[in-house]
């Protein structure tokens, strides 16, 4: 009866061990995509930098590439997540028509098919066109006090 009640005991801290590692490696996944969220924000930046400088085409698919490469990392680990019981965080893919997508790349690709694909023809660079109407842009804003 000590034998069974001792072996009991002792699967149980087995168990709360082997429970404590999961949530331990599930903490450390977690920070490692939120890691990788910071580095991903960071090339997005780098990249609307790049595209507003008017960079060249093979640097800005440098940086897509770059950005593919974090998003696929985070994908990962957030399979790892699920796969150890824990979830994620914040979803990082979004289903679009049976594909799954991720939502930052979604978001890029939504706004590349809108966007014109080459500068401004007018000015030769990235800057916006202002149309001009009553001319009241042009003028300083001025405060009347009443």
């Amino acid at each position: 009866m000590l034998d069974n009640l001792l072996s009991t005991v002792k699967r149980g801290a087995e168990r709360v061990q082997r429970k404590g590692e999961e949530v331990a490696q599930v903490a450390r996944l977690k920070m490692e995509v939120f890691q990788l969220n910071r580095e991903l924000d960071g090339h997005y930046a780098r990249l609307g930098r790049s595209y507003h400088a008017g960079a060249e085409l093979d640097l800005l698919q440098g940086v897509r590439e770059d950005i593919r490469r974090v998003e696929e990392e985070i994908q990962a680990r957030e399979r790892l997540i699920e796969e150890l019981g824990g979830t994620p965080d914040e979803p990082a893919a979004a289903e679009k028509g049976g594909e799954i997508v991720p939502v930052k790349a979604a978001a890029v690709q939504a706004a590349e098919a809108s966007a014109p694909a080459e500068p401004s023809q007018s000015t030769g660079h990235n800057a916006p066109n202002f149309v001009a109407g009553d001319g009241a842009a042009d003028k300083p804003a001025t405060h009347k006090p009443e």
